[in-house]
């Protein structure tokens, strides 16, 4: 507890000051304030790094399952099963944690994703796919519309950037920030299109 007040000392002043009077001596730490005393000092060899590895799969995972959403136009409210191919035991200790942050209803481990007209998501060697009945018709009047936009988006910012007169006179973030959205545009559409193909 000492070393945390000492640590939260330069955020949140006050309180620190006041809890350390009391702690300090109960820790055997000598001095008139915390303000005097050394600032705590990472221990790198503390460092877990299959839990840094695993956590930073989590994030991965997480973040595929919310594209996934994202793509088949999901409300957040909507809790559905994910199906998950890869390292059953590795996925099966995430499952809690993908399903709480991904706002699933379960994750399904299997051996191999069904074949369906849902997209797939691929991370490192894992296999991600959505549980949802999709009315074909439908959602290739979506795709078709959402690529459409993608594609108005495209010719824009491609008119914009070979446009020597804003390139030259645009700041330098303002160019960068239109070529990344252009970049994002394109990504965005070859994965709809993808999407797109395996609806016929």
């Amino acid at each position: 507890l000492e070393t945390i007040l000492r640590l939260a000392h330069p955020i949140i002043p006050f309180i620190t000051e006041e809890l350390w009077q009391s702690v300090a001596p109960m820790a055997n730490r000598k001095g008139d304030s915390i303000m005097l005393q050394a600032y705590p000092k990472a221990d790198s060899s503390k460092i877990d790094a299959a839990a840094v590895a695993q956590i930073a799969l989590l994030q991965e995972l997480t973040t595929a399952c919310r594209s996934l959403r994202s793509e088949m136009n999901l409300s957040p409210a909507a809790r559905v099963p994910l199906i998950a191919a890869g390292d059953a035991a590795l996925l099966t200790a995430l499952a809690p944690y993908i399903s709480s942050l991904g706002r699933l209803s379960e994750v399904q481990v299997v051996a191999e994703l069904p074949e369906g007209d849902a997209p797939v998501s691929i991370v490192g060697n894992f296999k991600l796919m959505l549980k949802v009945e999709i009315d074909a018709a439908a959602e290739r009047e979506r795709l078709d519309k959402e690529i459409a936009r993608l594609c108005n988006e495209i010719t824009k910012a491609n008119a914009k950037l070979g446009n020597e007169s804003f390139v030259a006179r645009a700041p330098a973030a303002v160019v960068e920030q239109e070529k990344k959205r252009l970049e994002d545009f394109q990504t965005t559409r070859m994965q709809l299109q993808a999407q797109r193909k395996k609806l016929g």
